[in-house]
């Protein structure tokens, strides 16, 4: 059964312009966000379909895509991320005279998230940055391309890791040359300069309680040692 939860960040996304830019030039008489477990029976190069919905979600425009790496690109990329079957997904369903329009605001299919970048902005509960470093400590639980997630007393922040490094005792390298010197278990330790906290609804949904970014001290494994620092 799917569960519809009201939330009341509801007016601040339907006023952004990437959703302002999806609706017609008439007025919506009435707008309600959604979050609920559905089932995709298609996708289109515009949006996908659910059952119990009629009509397509619409999801033109840009995405941000955790997958293999954390990504931003346009719709006919990311829907190549995801598939047929059962999805978490919110969505706003705006009434238009005597028709509705549903627009994708984001989705989680296994181990994929989509979402739409506007939602950081309006999901941010603090943006913290410092000229120095935050220190900051978890658990390794995954990881990816350019990034990896730390878990800390049942919260999970996503780290950004692209770009280039100097690994001690190695010289200059890449994330992908060191990601295997770091794996899920190890207690990790890193050292920078934003960190962005999500509100609880935004968290609950996508199972990420924060991001962070922007490196010049080190990222420090310690359980094995390995120690990388921005180059």
């Amino acid at each position: 059964m799917r569960r519809y939860v009201a939330l009341g960040l509801l007016a601040a996304l339907l006023a952004a312009a990437a959703i302002a830019s999806l609706m017609t030039n008439a007025s919506p008489r009435r707008a309600e966000l959604r979050v609920l477990n559905a089932t995709v029976t298609s996708i289109t190069p515009t949006g996908l379909m659910i059952e119990g919905v009629e009509g397509e979600l619409t999801a033109r425009g840009k995405w941000i895509v955790v997958a293999d790496a954390v990504r931003l690109c346009n719709w006919s990329v990311a829907s190549g991320y995801i598939g047929e079957g059962h999805a978490l997904m919110a969505m706003a369903a705006i009434e238009e005279g005597n028709s509705t329009r549903y627009v994708l605001l984001a989705l989680k299919q296994g181990g994929v998230t989509l979402f739409r970048p506007l939602l950081l902005k309006h999901a941010a509960l603090a943006h913290k940055h410092v000229r120095t470093y935050v220190s900051l400590r978890g658990e390794l639980v995954s990881k990816g391309g350019n990034y990896m997630v730390l878990e800390r007393a049942g919260r999970r922040v996503l780290a950004l890791v692209r770009g280039r490094w100097i690994k001690a005792g190695a010289g200059e390298v890449t994330w992908g040359d060191v990601q295997g010197d770091f794996k899920p278990g190890d207690e990790v330790r890193v050292f920078c300069h934003h960190v962005l906290v999500f509100k609880p609804w935004f968290s609950k949904i996508f199972g990420i309680d924060a991001l962070i970014w922007g490196y010049s001290g080190a990222i420090i494994d310690l359980t094995s040692g390995t120690t990388i620092s921005r180059a």
